[in-house]
């Protein structure tokens, strides 16, 4: 017996039980994964579950199985599966057993002879192919991963070199406006500029617009305040 489906009916509460893909179990594993427990979907609550899911043989030809699970949808179309697509995992967790009102046990390995009865011998030949196929996608994924992790290095490189670029013309633009500052009068210095007669209140190096300029800030004596820059002295 490979996986029991046992239904309990919502109105009698009486149970059936059904054997599934018997003879086509090649694998049950018990698992540590991280599933989410919301039986509604409409929040998350992740946690740590122990977790049996059975590889199953679906055959040359069948359902696209959804991801790395077998595939239950009704509007799904049989048709030829390629060497990737033969072998499917069924999840026997019973994670939300209450809400479907059935439950998968006996989660058991199918016997060689149970094997080569349902699927021909060279069931076994298809399981190294479908290994096989997974490793060398496994591989690929790894290898995307690591291009991937070189390309984000070598981008976050080049955007911290162009910033200690930017910051370091800004530093020297900010430097040479504070050089302009010694052709500013001091602070309480009556001056003209322009024609406008005041008494300086405030130098300093700033920024405007991008660009840094060493300015002073001019009042007269009816309040009114003009802003010049060092050039103008």
């Amino acid at each position: 017996m490979a996986i029991t489906k046992n239904t309990r009916d919502r109105f009698t509460g009486e149970t059936t039980t059904e054997t599934l893909y018997k003879g086509r179990v090649v694998r049950v594993l018990n698992v540590v994964e991280t599933r989410n427990w919301s039986d509604t979907l409409d929040y998350t609550d992740y946690r740590s579950t122990n977790c049996t899911i059975a590889l199953v043989y679906l055959g040359r030809e069948g359902k696209k199985p959804h991801g790395r699970y077998v595939n239950d949808c009704s509007w799904t179309p049989v048709g030829p599966l390629d060497v990737g697509d033969r072998f499917a995992w069924v999840d026997c967790t019973n994670l939300f057993s209450d809400l479907y009102s059935y439950w998968l046990d006996n989660v058991t390995v199918d016997s060689v002879g149970d094997l080569f009865l349902a699927c021909g011998a060279e069931v076994y030949d298809e399981l190294a192919a479908w290994d096989d196929f997974n490793s060398k996608e496994a591989e690929k994924a790894a290898e995307q991963r690591r291009l991937e992790e070189t390309r984000r290095q070598a981008e976050a490189k080049a955007n911290a070199e162009k910033a200690a670029i930017k910051r370091a013309k800004d530093e020297g633009l900010k430097a040479e406006a504070e050089k302009m500052l010694a052709r500013i009068p001091a602070k309480g210095t009556t001056v003209t500029v322009d024609g406008f007669t005041g008494q300086v209140f405030w130098t300093g190096a700033t920024k405007y617009y991008g660009k840094w300029s060493a300015r002073a800030g001019i009042k007269d004596a009816r309040g009114n305040v003009a802003w010049v820059t060092a050039e103008k002295f």
